[in-house]
């Protein structure tokens, strides 16, 4: 049986980058034959994101170079945006996608990891829907999210079965489409075995992992290191053209600030990150509910003590589960939490150990027994295949 992930837009090189491939090698390690199919409009910055999230493993990439038609709803959907929603351009493009390999007769099941949309394909993997209930009011932002809605609409289908990322996604997914698909929560993989350390020798930094986007909030990051100038900061993630811009942009607020103890580092090689989170006393995440948070599970198996936003599955399905304290509504409370944790080293061993504990069921071989629970039950080889 042949299964086909489709990814539009692999060269951003966030998290949900990451989950396509290792569910590829997943996939092949269960015995299927598994491809990533992808378009891109830089192919060296494409072949640079393979690299940083695949060491050690090659996966195979069916990657062309985004075709016209495709390349129209790229730009109405940045038009539409304010080049701000790339959930969206992920839709859309998902969508040409999904249409081209169902025209061309590829794989025998088509998963969708990339549209945060309950796609026409055999198996969606969310990591968060991408109509979400806002609460916010006013003619202009109603006739946006009519028009979001219609066009998330124009992509959506009937999955055999949605996969998310999260019991806090899954909570996210059941308020916008009720029950009327059949969810279940495979945590993505987490590569604990290469970041574990429970070293107790630490320097007094602080690192931060995202991919560099406005909506990331990671501005409040350099407003937390000018209450703790006795730190270094370390803001870290994938970033594209407009990524690097943008990490540009927190360079400059942190020199304007005075701040010389932030160091912006975009596109820090994999194996510079882990020496990073093994020497790092701290992780801290911006105020972003993130839907899982990859990046804080693998601070939390380096060793780092992770403090973060009091929303989203990084905070109700990792850091919760390690201590309520580590929690914060406001970024003001983040120093409070650092001094109080810095002063006990027997609460910081405790929860370093406590960490390692709770992370220790996201990593890889969970996630494919699970990814094979679910998707066997959905999607059984045919006798013979």
């Amino acid at each position: 049986m042949e299964v086909v992930i489709v990814h539009p837009l692999l060269e951003i090189g966030g998290g949900a980058e990451k989950l396509a491939i290792e569910m590829h090698r997943a996939l092949a390690e269960m015995g299927f034959e598994s491809r990533i199919a992808t378009y891109y409009l830089d192919w060296e910055r494409l072949a640079e994101v393979v690299g940083l999230l695949s060491p050690g493993f090659k996966p195979l990439i069916e990657a062309r170079p985004l075709p016209p038609t495709a390349g129209i709803v790229d730009l109405l959907a940045r038009a539409l945006t304010g080049d701000r929603l790339t959930r969206l351009r992920r839709a859309l493009l998902t969508g040409v996608l999904v249409k081209r390999i169902k025209r061309e007769a590829g794989g025998d099941v088509v998963v969708d990891t990339a549209s945060h949309v309950p796609t026409p394909v055999d198996v969606a993997y969310i990591h968060v829907p991408l109509i979400t209930p806002s609460g916010r009011r006013g003619f202009v932002w109603r006739s946006y999210e009519t028009l979001l809605k219609r066009l998330a609409d124009s992509v959506t289908g009937r999955p055999r079965l949605v996969l998310v990322n999260s019991s806090w996604t899954r909570a996210v997914f059941h308020s916008v489409y009720g029950d009327q698909f059949r969810v279940e929560v495979v945590h993505p993989p987490v590569d604990v075995e290469y970041f574990e350390s429970l070293d107790e020798k630490r320097e007094k930094a602080i690192v931060t992992v995202s991919r560099f986007s406005p909506e990331k909030n990671l501005g409040k990051v350099v407003e937390v290191a000018g209450a703790l100038r006795d730190y270094d900061f370390y803001i870290v993630g994938s970033a594209t053209r407009k990524g690097s811009r943008y990490a540009g942009y927190l360079k400059r607020l942190a020199e304007e600030r005075g701040l010389w103890n932030v160091h912006v580092l975009p596109n820090l090689p994999r194996s510079r990150l882990r020496d990073l989170l093994r020497t790092a006393l701290f992780y801290l995440h911006p105020p972003y509910a993130e839907h899982f948070g990859l990046s804080v599970a693998e601070a939390v198996s380096a060793g780092a003590i992770p403090i973060v936003y009091r929303d989203g599955g990084a905070w109700f399905d990792i850091v919760s589960r390690i201590s309520p304290a580590l929690g914060y509504t406001e970024v003001g409370e983040v120093p409070s939490i650092v001094r109080r944790v810095e002063e006990d080293p027997a609460l910081a061993r405790a929860l370093r150990e406590r960490g390692l504990s709770v992370v220790r069921g996201f990593d890889f071989e969970s996630f494919k027994k699970r990814l094979s629970k679910a998707f066997l039950s959905c999607c059984p080889p045919a006798r013979g295949s």
